[in-house]
């Protein structure tokens, strides 16, 4: 966060800990105390399922800052809630119900632990004290709430719980990884634990035997146990650093036949010398159960409890109080500054405030705190509405009155946000900037509130930052308002300068009154918003008017305070003057404030008789009076005017500097001492703040000079005025400052920043505001555009995206096509500066959608490294920029396409289903498939089989968890691992499903729901029908559904049936609601068969749209019955985006429709293929739609999503016309590509089993050379270059030996031969043996040696499921290969494919398999790299490691070598060694590669000198250099920026290096990346445990001798 932040009221104020309570026995009720902290919801369970509570670590209770934490470990046959409660019922749940009441724990968060030692129910197992320790510990390590945090840890243990958690501590204090949780154990109590054993272990171990049933952690409670024995040696070591207490029983427990003591106190006790020994009258079971509070066991072990946590409040280890407090202050700092970011808050938030409060006079406005209007809504008096209105003429002092409510509200220490409206300050006039202002205050004082917004931040959710009702939605009511805050007040002041208002009141009419929430607004009174305030009724709002009688009292102290500079004959004389200026200010602070200001320069009694009589009475007529008297003036007018000007029209009020910078360009000007010059020429109207700003004296004044009716030279027109402003900046904008750099410097903006004028960051973010409203007509203004717009646009982009805030370029586009759009209909269209300007409006939205991440990771990458990767027809694409030498060549995209991927599955299957979670999407079809895919780059995941048709995908928010169905199984699985969690049975036909929290639901055409507890380990819940009427509420109806919409933030379900109207259950009552539908001309409700359904997903918008088989789409308000909207449009699909803004429709076959859900207001219409579109869905962000039909899956990223995404507060004339677009789609795609040995061409396979040739000059398809009938899967070519080789998807293996003739260069002479391998699996790899006239032919489960005349010699196959393996050709011998499988490398003789010899390879497999082998040659050393990917999963690269082919070598291998050289022919005689032992390979620079592989997508080469490159996570190319990789820190150069969409739809990424540059296969083209690794940024990534003399030489040619 920025020093100069004003957050001093938002910070948490410091208050002590609470002291320990000490309770007595003969007392009921605890002692009052307040927490320091509010506290959030208890965590509760009813119990009436499980009352022995479940397994794992479980909240129970949590304040909101806890600084201590108690873990409770039940014992033997116990459970998590069961051991400590007395009965089934919640309130005897003492560590959640009475622990969390009492003020000596309000620092205390409370959690318990449950395991499975039940050892009357289940089979036989072998699990002891040792695997439910590590359990415990693995747990309390992975607990969101335990395990990132500093906070001391308290574990309480009931019986064999005690051994659990001495073994778990035991195990942390053993493992370097637990070092530091370790350290915070503080305190263990154990609550009878049998430390020596017990005798009733050994009995139950007998009746065990009996029962042919064992159980481990029973024999291990035995006495002598050697479990035991081990345990209490090794927990003597380790216990001097932890407070020990330990509680025995004493009295015996009743066994029905017997009673006995279970733990005795000698087996209770371990002795030790600080140990805390308590006995207690209980058996073993009434230890840790109670009935009431006053149950002395219980005030025994709570005041124990107590004296621990003040013990630790008091003194802490090292001050663990003070650290923690240290972190939570250093933690809320970090938050603070992440969320100015995320909401784009100013970093000036008190000024407002300070500035009201510095002309605010000591004991004004106390005649507010009177009202009982006011007082009854600061005390949240019932029955009073939660808004209070203050309204009153102009400059009565309403901000002056709100300053005033905010200090009264803190000084109770309440819980204030505020926000002062300002309608010249584009940043204070919106109600957007309000909204973010409350949430950020409320963040800072709220830690609920502070909590959810990060989390926001955190999950990347976004929002538009002008957009009201967006950040409304997703801000307020699906995050500030679902956390428990306590009682909170905002106080807006100026409500009636909010240029949106009205907005303000379609938010408030929706506002649950049930909410803590007190809003105080001021405003003026205008018809406009008494009228906005009427329409929320009275029970919303309470008003009170300011009245003259009010503020006499106030503007009397102000006229008595400035009485005394009079000059006037005596104190009579003063007094009378008082009155007359009280008498005639009629309750007016400016008025009076603007006649002071005169009288302060009269010297005489007359003097000021004659100002007195002067002034005119009012506002207006003491403006007009101003402005006669600045037309009087001699000199200063042309400097006045542009003050007026840029005081009154600017969007934000300009520094004393900035507006110097603006007068030197707009009038050619500079002056030593404008603030002077301001208040000389301007004193009455304009003004200078206490923080250097330039300002209208008051609003009224504004208005005033921009009334049309004005008749003065210093009159305000609108149009000319931003006509002026919007030339100003246009001519910085275009001036030397701004010019882009000549050369391939990176950073050149951040360079010349601190150069720049003042004015330039006004002059960036506000040229196009100006423009949008200038004069279309004036010609120097346009010629300025038509410059800026082909010489420094670019420079601006940069400055731009050094903010990391890209919606400015979004608003551009939106004004620039405003100022279009006026141009147009006043200009020829057709004009060259018209049409540079309509092409920036659409390239600047692309530029911000298509390369946000390349942009602010590195600004300066828009002069060279975008640029070039923009569609050729582009006005982007046509910039000048002569220092320019990255270029690509091959691609034929020459405009932008909507349409980001087409996903085709022809070879899989039909597409029957898809989904969008919030990192990936999927792709169901009716084989059973279901395709993951990357969210962002759209680059295919992995697959998963869910074993049949898949007719409904579902992910579940915040969760990597996703669930498929089909007509039989439902499946719900982890998609990073691949693993099903669950496997349940599927309800008859299912046709919708949902999550409700944990909960799984499954609505079935039989009228039920289903449902699956994902927290009880999926266990089933009871069937839930519904029925169509409420006449048979019990009864299922019969009729199938026609459609369904299912509404969890609604708890509401739609449900269709033919003949009927739409019914509408209730979820949360299961019950029957209503009904609903489009309304016929009679008034009745329609029947017509409705085809889809969709509530608005936005739980605070109770709308739903529903289309008709006739084709009538219709908006409905279910919960009234009421048809709002309806035409025409045969939608048979809908869908929402998640935050309810807008709706997407499928219209006709092909066709896809965009409207606004709450008006049905069309947005957009594209037309595609003609297949009929089965199903649509929205990402999470709502920027982008994805749409499934036939065998396709199309992935669309329409501009207008994202120009609708920004707020109207772009310009007030921004087009909303529909915009059309058709989309076209090859379907061929490039699907395996290898260079030409010379690197002259580019052979190509493709989907559509063309083998095509490319230039690799040009990137230009320069023939086809052969045709597979299907999908082309591998190609591969001999070391000459004269011979390739394909195969295709059915295993047909193609042989063609090419000629190259002068004219027509690489043409096919001849079918060497062609074949297939018949061997039911894929071929995965070939390698070709030259030497040898051999090739490998490689599947999953075989191998195959093959001649080069197309005859197999030898087949090997392997059982079981093996690993991926690669054949390579043994650097150091042509006669022999190599294969690399799991952890080893197999040598084999080409000739007779016998092993020479294997090499053990020290490298970790676990859960990754080989992705690529890449031999190569630095220096004179022969490497091989190895890259290795997720198993069975993604093809990002996971793990790299770097081999020395020496450890390969092979005896006789020189003699093989010249053998193979001087035969010339097969026959040549081979020297096949004898087996040699294996040896180990041990990888080079292993911590160095590991570091590159964490940031690491897919290696795309190795090039000379050992230069590696390859694809970053985040889609830059980048590359090392492996000789000068350093120990401590892995340097490598980031190159270039490859669009995400380069990679859509694909599994595997097909590029290769030729040299210098880089080839990308993209669809049906080769891109081919020239001088792109010409640019470097490096880029430093930390090596861990590395010691530096561990790399000295690795890469390094020994010595010969």
């Amino acid at each position: 966060m920025p020093d100069n932040i004003s957050i001093r009221s938002f910070r948490r104020k410091d208050t002590d800990l609470p002291t320990a309570t000490t309770l007595s026995p003969k007392r009921g009720t605890f002692s009052s105390g307040a927490s320091i902290f509010s506290k959030v919801n208890d965590v509760t369970d009813d119990g009436k399922d499980d009352p022995k509570g479940p397994l794992g670590l479980n909240l129970l209770h949590s304040p909101a800052e806890p600084l201590i934490d108690f873990v409770f470990v039940h014992g033997l046959g116990g459970g998590s809630r069961k051991t400590w409660s007395k009965t089934s019922s919640i309130t005897h749940y003492w560590p959640q119900e009475w622990l969390s009441k009492d003020p000596a724990f309000n620092d205390v968060r409370v959690h318990s632990y449950g395991y499975n030692s039940d050892w009357t129910k289940g089979k036989s197992n072998c699990l002891n004290i040792h695997h439910f320790g590590k359990s415990l510990l693995g747990e309390v390590s992975t607990s969101p709430y335990l395990g990132g945090t500093d906070t001391p840890l308290v574990f309480i243990g009931h019986s064999m719980g005690g051994l659990v958690i001495k073994k778990a501590y035991m195990l942390a204090r053993q493992d370097a990884a637990y070092h530091t949780l370790a350290k915070r154990f503080h305190t263990i109590y154990f609550l009878a634990t049998p430390h020596r054993g017990s005798d009733s272990a050994k009995l139950l171990k007998n009746i065990l035997q009996i029962a042919y049933s064992s159980r481990a952690y029973v024999a291990d409670l035995e006495r002598s146990s050697g479990s035991l024995q081990s345990i209490n040696d090794e927990f003597r070591n380790y216990s001097d650093d932890i407070e020990l207490w330990s509680f025995y029983e004493t009295q015996k427990l009743n066994m029905g036949l017997f009673s006995t003591l279970i733990v005795d106190p000698d087996s209770a006790i371990l002795g030790y010398r600080e140990e805390k020994q308590m006995p207690m009258n209980a058996d073993h079971r009434s230890i840790c159960k109670f009935e009431t509070l006053t149950d002395p066991n219980y005030v025994i072990l709570r005041n124990a409890f107590a004296s621990t946590v003040q013990s630790i409040s008091r003194l802490g280890i090292a001050n663990n109080i003070a650290y923690v407090l240290k972190s939570k202050e250093k933690l809320w700092r970090s938050q603070i500054k992440d969320l100015v970011k995320y909401l784009r808050v100013s970093e000036t938030v008190e000024d407002d405030l300070i500035t009201v409060e510095d002309t605010r006079m000591s004991g004004t406005c106390e005649w507010f705190s009177t009202k009982q209007s006011y007082l009854k809504w600061r005390d949240f008096a019932p029955d009073v509405p939660s808004v209070l209105w203050v309204h009153g003429n102009p400059a009565t002092g309403k901000s002056i009155l709100a300053g005033y409510a905010i200090d009264q509200l803190r000084k109770t220490n309440a819980s204030c946000s505020y926000f002062f409206f300002k309608y010249g300050d584009k940043s204070k006039s919106r109600l957007s900037a309000c909204l973010r202002s409350l949430a950020f205050q409320m963040a800072c004082t709220k830690v609920e509130v502070r909590e959810i917004l990060s989390e926001m931040q955190k999950d990347d959710i976004t929002f538009d930052n002008d957009n009201e009702r967006s950040i409304w939605r997703k801000l307020f009511l699906s995050g500030v308002f679902q956390s428990k805050f306590s009682t909170h007040y905002w106080v807006i002041d100026a409500l009636d300068e909010c240029v949106n208002f009205a907005s303000y009141f379609d938010l408030m009419r929706k506002l649950d009154v049930s909410i803590p929430l007190r809003i105080l607004i001021t405003s003026r009174e205008t018809s406009d918003i008494e009228k906005c305030f009427s329409s929320l009724g009275p029970h919303r709002f309470q008003s009170e008017r300011i009245s003259t009688a009010d503020t006499l009292p106030d503007i009397k102290l102000l006229v008595e305070a400035r009485a005394d500079s009079f000059i006037v004959k005596n104190n009579e004389e003063r007094a009378a003057l008082v009155e007359k200026i009280l008498g005639e200010s009629k309750g007016s602070f400016l008025w009076t404030v603007l006649v002071l200001n005169e009288l302060s320069n009269t010297y005489g009694g007359e003097e000021i008789n004659q100002v007195l009589d002067d002034v005119p009475r009012g506002m207006e007529p003491l403006y007009q009076r101003t402005l006669e008297s600045m037309s009087q003036a001699t000199r200063g007018k042309k400097l006045a005017k542009t003050i007026l000007t840029w005081a009154t029209c600017a969007n934000r009020p300009l520094t004393t500097e900035e507006l110097d910078g603006a007068l030197k360009l707009g009038i050619k000007d500079s002056f030593a001492r404008l603030e002077e010059s301001i208040v000389a020429l301007c004193g009455q109207l304009v003004i200078v703040d206490k923080f250097g700003k330039v300002q209208m004296v008051h609003e009224t004044a504004r208005e005033f000079l921009l009334n049309d009716d004005l008749k003065s030279e210093f009159a305000m027109n609108k149009m000319e005025a931003h006509t002026q402003i919007a030339g100003v900046c246009l001519t910085y904008l275009t001036g030397e400052e701004m010019k882009p750099p000549r050369t391939s410097r990176r950073g050149s903006a951040s360079s010349t920043a601190g150069k720049r004028a003042k004015f330039s960051l006004y002059a960036c973010a506000a040229f196009s505001h100006h423009l949008a409203k200038a004069d279309p007509l004036a010609n120097d203004i346009l010629i300025l555009v038509d410059k800026f717009l082909k010489s420094n646009i670019l420079s601006w982009i940069e400055v731009m995206a050094q903010t990391k805030n890209l919606i400015p370029l979004i608003c551009a586009a939106k004004n620039l096509r405003t100022y279009f759009n006026a141009c147009a209909a006043q200009r020829s269209p057709l004009g060259g500066e018209i049409q540079t300007i309509k092409g920036w409006t659409m390239d600047l939205i692309r530029i911000a959608a298509k390369f946000a991440d390349p942009l602010i990771t590195l600004p300066s990458a828009i002069y060279w490294l975008i640029l070039p990767f923009c569609p050729t027809e582009s006005t982007v694409y046509r910039t000048a920029n002569p220092g320019r030498k990255l270029s690509i060549v091959g691609l034929s995209h020459a405009q932008w396409d909507d349409r980001l991927s087409c996903i085709d599955f022809h070879h899989q299957g039909q597409t029957s289903t898809v989904c969008h979670g919030d990192d990936f999407f999927a792709v169901g079809l009716i084989t059973g498939t279901v395709a993951l895919y990357h969210a962002t780059s759209c680059q295919e995941y992995k697959t998963l089989n869910h074993g049949e048709a898949v007719r409904l995908l579902q992910f579940k928010s915040k969760t990597d968890l996703m669930v498929s169905c089909g007509m039989k199984m439902i499946r719900i699985w982890d998609v990073r691992s691949g693993q099903i969690f669950h496997n349940l049975e599927a309800p008859p036909r299912p046709i919708g499903l949902s999550f409700d929290r944990n909960l799984l639901i499954v609505a079935s055409h039989k009228n039920y729901l289903a449902s699956w507890d994902l927290d009880d380990d999926g266990a089933q819940m009871p069937s839930r029908p519904w029925n169509d009427s409420g006449e048979y509420t019990n009864r299922l109806s019969h009729r199938p559904p026609c459609a369904i919409s299912i509404s969890v933030g609604h708890k509401m379900m739609a449900i269709a049936y033919s003949g009927r109207p739409i019914t509408l259950w209730d979820l949360e009552e299961d019950t029957y609601y209503g009904s609903c539908g489009k309304k016929l001309p009679s008034g009745e409700t329609s029947t017509h068969l409705v085809t889809a359904l969709v509530f608005n997903p936005n739980p605070a918008i109770g709308l739903l749209v529903a289309s008709y088989l006739d084709g009538q789409l219709v908006l409905l308000d279910p919960f009234g019955d009421l048809d709002l909207e309806g035409f025409r449009a045969n939608c048979h699909t809908l869908a929402a985006n998640p935050d309810g803004r807008l709706l997407a429709g499928s219209a006709g076959s092909g066709t896809i429709e965009i409207y606004e859900f709450d008006t049905l207001r069309l947005l957009y219409r594209i037309k595609s293929s003609n297949l009929y579109i089965k199903q649509l869905v929205f990402s999470r962000d709502g920027l982008r739609f994805i749409d499934i039909r036939g065998a396709q899956c199309n992935v669309w990223e329409p501009a207008v999503l994202l120009r609708d995404f920004v707020g109207d507060d772009c310009s007030e004339s921004t087009s909303t016309s529909l915009i059309e677009t058709v989309s076209s789609y090859t379907k061929v795609k490039i699907s395996a590509m290898v260079l030409h040995p010379k690197g002259e061409v580019v052979f190509c396979g493709k989907d559509d089993g063309s083998v095509s040739l490319y230039s690799l000059k040009t990137g230009s398809q320069l023939r086809t050379l052969y045709r597979h009938k299907s999908l082309v899967r591998i190609l591969t070519s001999w070391p000459q270059g004269d011979v390739i080789m394909s195969v295709d998807a059915s295993n047909a293996i193609y042989t063609w030996n090419l000629t190259k003739s002068q004219k027509e260069g690489w043409v096919p002479e001849k079918l060497l031969f062609q074949s297939r391998l018949d061997c039911g699996n894929s071929i995965v790899q070939v390698l070709l043996g030259d030497a040898a006239g051999k090739f490998i032919l490689s599947t999953r489960e075989s191998d195959h040696l093959w001649t080069i005349d197309g005859l197999q010699q030898d087949e090997r196959t392997y059982s079981g499921r093996p690993g991926i393996r690669k054949w390579m050709q043994h650097q150091y011998s042509l006669l022999h290969m190599v294969c690399i499988e799991g952890v080893a490398a197999h040598i084999y003789a080409w000739n007779d494919w016998s092993k020479v010899t294997s090499v053990s390879l020290d490298i970790a497999m676990t859960g990754l398999q080989l992705k690529s082998v890449t031999p190569s040659i630095i220096g004179r050393r022969q490497l091989i790299l190895l890259e290795l990917c997720e198993l069975d999963g993604s093809v990002d690269t996971q793990g790299l490691h770097l081999l020395d082919a020496a450890s390969f070598s092979i005896e006789n291998s020189t003699a093989e070598a010249e053998a193979a050289e001087d035969g010339k022919s097969h026959k040549t005689i081979l020297i096949t060694p004898e087996p040699t032992t294996a040896t180990v390979s041990t990888p080079l620079l292993d911590p160095q590669l590991a570091a590159l592989a964490h940031v690491m997508a897919h290696v795309i080469g190795l090039g000379d000198a050992g230069k590696l490159v390859f694809l970053d996570t985040r889609s830059w190319v980048c590359s090392t250099d492996l000789e000068s990789l350093g120990s401590g820190s892995v340097s490598y150069s980031r190159h270039f920026f490859v669009p995400y969409d380069w990679f859509a739809g694909v599994r595997d990424v097909i590029c290769a290096l030729a040299q210098r540059n880089v080839v990308f296969a993209l669809n049906d083209d080769i891109a081919i990346v020239r001088g792109g690794l010409e640019y470097a940024e490096n880029v430093n990534s930390e090596v861990e445990g590395v010691e530096s003399e561990m790399t000295q030489g690795l890469l390094t040619v020994p010595t010969e001798a």
